[in-house]
């Protein structure tokens, strides 16, 4: 058993009694609320050192010439068996697959809407049989590929994507879920496919309010004159967060909630976990409050806005939660912010408890845990864009 995981199984066993003080000063407190929820609360310390450091092993990229590693816009990452990856090049519309050691092993596609081609492939997901199923709303299909020889079939997807949205993924049972619009309902849906895309279940899950943007206090809108509007996020304000997960469960938390709480919960049925820690804030700078408010004005000058805004607006503090994924093994890794030039992530065990933190170099996106393998999407002071695999590694 991996190092990881061994280290897991054994904080489960401890948490299981309902309290738990780590080596590094942490704490983990488990209770039950009268709904029946479980809530977890960890509190950590400001100053404990990580317990990994994700090494850096294979990177896959190059600054020019025209070769399959040079890479213009990276939009969706799955390992493969063996230490391989595909990625799709959105740019060339392309599924581009390589080695474990970072050869190039074969490219499918190509811009179109003949079989095997793509016009807006945006997910990538390993199925049965080691197949990639890619999601293409531009042509309102999924196609399926072997990694190697290349396509295999496609379906039709039967629901309106409007050509450029999709937002699934595939469960460890062969299901395929896919958040979706009934604007009949004004709801938001989960619709649920087998492998041949035909839908077998649709799960209710909220009421869509009307956006309005003048009413939200992470958007800062601009009358430009003339009955239009220039909208632009407000920087560090949280975001809201959605994973689904393997088993189909979903890890969420709400947009505009600063704290250090998610939820897991079931489509369709309650909140099962929460997820809660407690530790030091992490405060917006003055060199970077100064810096976004600088970048803000000049976009808005350009397009012709004169007022000044609300820069009261703009947190203190950093949101708590930047991004949340489950490994492949149902660990949970939380990106948090950091006030160094380092991509940080907490790690939990299925059940919520604190096990540990893992650091790794700046600019990491489209993460995925397999085992003690670590990948990701990561850019260089030019933004140029690579793939990396790092190996998960103790640092003591």
């Amino acid at each position: 058993m991996p190092f990881l995981a061994t280290l897991l199984v054994t904080h489960v066993a401890l948490a299981a009694c309902g309290g738990l003080s780590g080596g590094d000063g942490s704490a983990t407190v488990r209770d039950t609320l009268p709904s029946g929820v479980v809530r977890v609360t960890n509190t950590l310390p400001a100053d404990a050192p990580p317990m990994w450091r994700l090494v850096e092993e294979l990177r896959v990229g190059a600054v020019d010439g025209d070769g399959p590693d040079v890479f213009g816009e990276l939009e969706a990452l799955a390992p493969l068996p063996g230490g391989g990856f595909a990625v799709i090049e959105a740019q060339a519309r392309e599924v581009r697959v390589f080695g474990p050691g970072g050869e190039h092993v074969a490219t499918h596609g190509r811009k179109g809407g003949g079989p095997g081609e793509f016009e807006n492939a945006i997910d990538l997901m390993l199925g049965p049989q080691e197949r990639l199923w890619v999601a293409d709303p531009g042509n309102v299909r999924m196609s399926v590929l072997d990694p190697v020889a290349g396509f295999v079939e496609s379906f039709p997807l039967p629901f309106p994507l409007w050509g450029f949205a999709w937002d699934g993924a595939m469960t460890a049972d062969g299901r395929i879920l896919e958040f979706s619009f009934d604007r009949g309902q004004s709801r938001e849906i989960l619709r649920v496919y087998d492998l041949t895309m035909t839908q077998v279940d649709s799960i209710s899950l909220k009421e869509v309010e009307v956006f309005e943007p003048e009413d939200d206090p992470g958007i800062f809108v601009q009358d430009l004159g003339g009955g239009s509007q220039y909208m632009r996020g407000v920087p560090f304000h949280p975001s809201g967060l959605r994973y689904l997960d393997a088993q189909g469960a979903i890890w969420s938390k709400p947009r505009g909630d600063p704290d250090y709480v998610i939820r897991k919960w079931l489509p369709g049925g309650d909140t099962t976990l929460i997820l809660e820690t407690r530790r030091p804030a992490v405060p917006v700078t003055t060199a970077e409050r100064d810096s976004v408010i600088a970048r803000i004005r000049e976009s808005f000058r350009r397009s012709g806005a004169t007022a000044e805004l609300d820069w009261s607006r703009i947190p203190a503090v950093k949101s708590a939660v930047e991004d949340v994924f489950v490994s492949a093994e149902g660990d949970v890794w939380v990106r948090t912010p950091s006030p160094v030039a380092e991509t940080t992530f907490d790690v939990y065990a299925p059940d919520g408890s604190y096990v540990g933190t893992a650091v790794g170099a700046a600019r990491l996106t489209h993460p995925v845990v397999r085992g003690n393998a670590f990948w990701a999407f990561v850019s260089d002071d030019f933004n140029v864009p690579y793939v990396i695999r790092a190996r998960i590694t103790p640092t003591r």
